[in-house]
Order: C-alpha cells, then structure tokens, then sequence
C-alpha cells in the first residue's frame, strides 16, 4: 500500500468492521473481508442508478460509501496519508 488512500469502514449489525479502500497512488481497490470482496466484485449501484465497479476506482468508493449508507449501515469515510503499512501478518488483504 502506498502512503496515501481513501478508505471506507463499513460496521456490520454484529460488531464487525470491514474497511474498503482505494489507494490513490496505484488506483487499486481492496478490502480485508472476503466476503464484502465477493459482494463488490459484482459492482454496486451509484447515486445515478448505474453499476460501478472496481476498475472505476474512486468513483467506485464512493458509490460502495452510498451504498452501504443507504443499505442503514453505520459507514465512515477517512483520507489518510503518511505511513500506512503495518505488519504485514496483521490482517488479509483481499484486492478487487
């Protein structure tokens, strides 16, 4: 990951975060949750009714944001630079 991403954490009913992210360095999306992976793949629907998928990158993000949003989800949004890289065992990352 580069020093510089967007990020969206979307919290389930049960406590479980899953954060989706794009890195505005490398345009790549990923998230650390398989099954959210499986479920954007598919693409989701924007403001405007249209699919976006992950090759749409920020575009994509933010439609991910509106769509768990509208979905009741509770949902925040981050724009983090500097170091972002942890350990590298401290969680999967699953790219789109």
């Amino acid at each position: 990951m580069s020093e510089h991403a967007d990020f969206v954490v979307v919290q389930y009913p049960r406590g479980v975060k899953a954060v989706v992210w794009f890195d505005l360095v490398t345009g790549e999306v990923a998230t650390n949750h398989a099954g959210m992976r499986e479920v954007l793949r598919r693409g989701v629907k924007g403001w405007d009714g249209r699919m976006v998928y992950p090759e749409d990158g920020a575009w994509f993000l933010s439609a991910v944001y509106d769509h768990f949003f509208l979905s009741g989800y509770r949902v925040f949004w981050l724009s983090l630079s500097g170091p972002l890289a942890g350990p590298k065992d401290a969680t999967t990352i699953y790219r789109l």
